[in-house]
């Protein structure tokens, strides 16, 4: 499924009308002889610098017949009434982070390389990006060209209900006909038949997710939700049910 136009209808609430792409700021670093790509998510730039530098680089006229779009502050787009013919490789799925690993393909690859050149250029000496740099933060002075496509053909969700932050899972929430509601801070006291709670990386960390696994486990032992399904990093864990001695066990190792 192409990336861009799923988290596009996230972003702004309706699928875009035709081809679009993602151009997501990130941080390129020369590392010996190789180019390499490293993803801004573990310091992310401010509203007002996202801003700031999406300005600089969309109001510049390097690519026409294109519009620009700010999604958030790492999520940018470009789309336009004619399909590019343009294959790209996800930032995240660069081997190491090696940039030439993502080399652009098509027939539209060679001149996509140098409007990129130079976009690049323009970030180079941005201000926020010298704050950064100032600061010791990795600077935005890159732009990742991913995730092109049209929107795809989504069935009905199998949900009832879906909560979520993420880009990817309410997108997908949206185009099979669902309206996402935002990531409680705990788990909702209803929860009508079978929901989705998409959480983000936030969560992903040790004490938050144990958090979480502990409150859903116990809902399940309670009885308030039936089966609790997770799905993280390409595995899945089914939570059972705890009998009394084993609960009785688990308060007295709590306290």
């Amino acid at each position: 499924l192409p990336p861009a136009a799923i988290t596009w209808t996230h972003d702004f609430g309706a699928p875009p009308a035709a081809w679009c792409a993602r151009l997501d700021p990130v941080c390129l670093l020369a590392a010996g002889a190789r180019l390499r790509l490293v993803e801004l998510s573990a310091a992310p730039l401010t509203d007002a610098e996202a801003r700031e530098l999406f300005a600089r680089v969309s109001t510049a006229g390097v690519i026409p017949q294109l519009r620009w779009h700010f999604g958030a502050a790492l999520r940018w787009y470009i789309d336009g009434d004619d399909a590019q013919d343009v294959h790209c490789v996800a930032p995240h799925a660069l081997p190491g982070g090696d940039v030439a690993a993502g080399q652009l393909r098509g027939a539209d690859a060679r001149r996509w390389q140098g409007w990129l050149n130079e976009l690049h250029m323009l970030l180079f000496d941005a201000a926020p990006n010298l704050a950064r740099e100032a600061r010791d933060l990795p600077p935005a002075n890159g732009l990742w060209l991913w995730g092109a496509g049209t929107t795809p053909a989504v069935a009905p969700a199998p949900f009832a209900a879906v909560w979520t932050d993420e880009a990817v899972v309410g997108g997908l929430a949206r185009l099979a006909g669902l309206m996402p509601m935002p990531a409680p801070d705990e788990l909702p006291e209803f929860l009508p038949g079978k929901s989705l709670l998409g959480l983000g990386a936030a969560a992903a960390q040790a004490d938050r997710l144990a958090q979480w696994c502990d409150v859903l486990q116990a809902a399940l032992d309670r009885g308030a939700v039936r089966s609790v399904t997770l799905l993280a990093g390409g595995g899945t864990f089914v939570l059972r049910r705890r009998g009394l001695l084993a609960r009785l066990r688990r308060g007295l190792f709590s306290r």
